[in-house]
C-alpha cells in the first residue's frame, strides 16, 4: 500500500514537472511572439511612413516637373523660331561660322522642346488627364501608319523596314486583328518601339514588325538586329529617363521618356508591354485587349 502511494506520489510530480515545463516554455514562446509582433507592428509603421512620404515626394517632384516645364516650353518655342529665322538667312547674311553654331543651336532647342513635351505628355497620362478617345481601330494600318512615318528616319541610318504579311489563319480572318482603342495613341507607341529599333540598329540591317490575334487580344511585336538588351535592364528599360548605356541620350538623341510613355498608354488600355533580348538583337511586344 505504501509502495503505490509512493509511486503515486512520483507520477503526481513527474506529471506536474512535465506541465510545468510545458508552461514555462509556453510562456518563452509567447513573450517571443510578442516581441516578433511588436517588432512587425513597428516595421509596417516604418514602411507606411516611407510609403506616405515618398508619395508625397512624387507628387511634389510631378507638380515640380508639370510647373517647370509648362514654363519653359512657351520661352523655349519663341527662341527656336527666332534660331529657325536666322539660320535660314532671312533676317541677315550669316557667314559659315556662325551658320554651324545656329544649327547646333537649333538642334539643341529641338531636343529640349521634345524633352518638355514627352514630360507634359506622360504627366497627363498618369495624372488621368489625357482620356482616351476609343473607336475601332486596326492594328495592321496603324503599323503601316508607323513605318511609312519612321521610312525616313530608317532610310538615313540605312535601315528596312518590314511588316511581316498575315499569316494564313490571318488571312482567312483579317477582321481579328481590329481593337477598341484610341488609334493615335497606339500609333505613338509603334512609332515609339520603331524608332528605338532605329537608332540601336546596325546599317544595313533589318527591323521587323508583326501582328497577332489570339480570342481576346492582339500583339504587335518589333525585332531588330542591334545589339540587343542586358537581361538586368529588361524591366527598368520602360522607367523614366533610363538608357542602356549612360552616352545613349547623347549620342542617340533620345529623351529618355519614350519607352515610359509607350508603358503609360500600353496600361491605359489594359494591356501589357515587355522587352526581350533575341537571338539577334532586341524583341519589344504589347499586348492590347480586343474590346474596350
Amino acid at each position: 500500500m505504501h509502495i503505490l502511494s509512493l509511486l503515486g506520489y512520483l507520477s503526481l510530480l513527474s506529471i506536474s514537472g512535465v506541465l510545468l515545463f510545458v508552461l514555462m516554455r509556453t510562456q518563452r514562446t509567447t513573450r517571443e511572439l510578442a516581441e516578433q509582433l511588436a517588432l512587425a507592428r513597428e516595421q509596417h509603421h516604418q514602411h507606411t511612413l516611407q510609403l506616405t512620404q515618398r508619395s508625397e515626394l512624387d507628387t511634389l517632384k510631378d507638380e515640380f516637373i508639370s510647373t517647370v516645364s509648362h514654363e519653359l516650353r512657351t520661352p523655349l518655342t519663341s527662341i527656336r523660331g527666332a534660331l529657325g529665322l536666322l539660320s535660314s538667312g532671312i533676317i541677315a547674311d550669316v557667314d559659315a561660322k556662325a551658320l554651324n553654331l545656329l544649327r547646333i543651336a537649333v538642334t539643341n532647342t529641338d531636343r529640349l522642346i521634345r524633352l518638355i513635351n514627352d514630360i507634359l505628355d506622360l504627366e497627363r497620362m498618369e495624372s488621368g488627364r489625357a482620356p482616351l478617345q476609343i473607336r475601332r481601330c486596326s492594328m495592321r494600318e496603324l503599323a503601316q501608319q508607323a513605318i511609312d512615318t519612321m521610312t525616313p528616319m530608317a532610310d538615313a541610318n540605312t535601315v528596312h523596314l518590314v511588316l511581316e504579311p498575315y499569316t494564313v489563319a490571318q488571312a482567312a480572318h483579317p477582321e481579328a486583328l481590329f481593337f477598341d482603342g484610341d488609334a493615335d495613341r497606339i500609333l505613338q507607341v509603334v512609332t515609339n518601339l520603331l524608332s528605338n529599333a532605329i537608332k540601336f540598329s546596325p546599317v544595313a540591317s533589318t527591323v521587323r514588325v508583326y501582328t497577332e490575334a489570339t480570342s481576346d487580344s492582339i500583339l504587335l511585336k518589333v525585332t531588330d538586329e542591334g545589339r540587343g538588351i542586358p537581361t538586368d535592364k529588361l524591366d527598368s528599360i520602360f522607367d523614366r529617363f533610363q538608357q542602356i548605356e549612360p552616352s545613349d541620350a547623347r549620342q542617340k538623341g533620345g529623351t529618355g521618356l519614350g519607352l515610359a510613355i509607350c508603358r503609360s498608354i500600353v496600361k491605359a488600355h489594359g494591356g501589357r508591354i515587355w522587352a526581350e533580348s533575341g537571338e539577334r538583337g532586341s524583341v519589344f511586344q504589347f499586348t492590347i485587349p480586343l474590346a474596350a
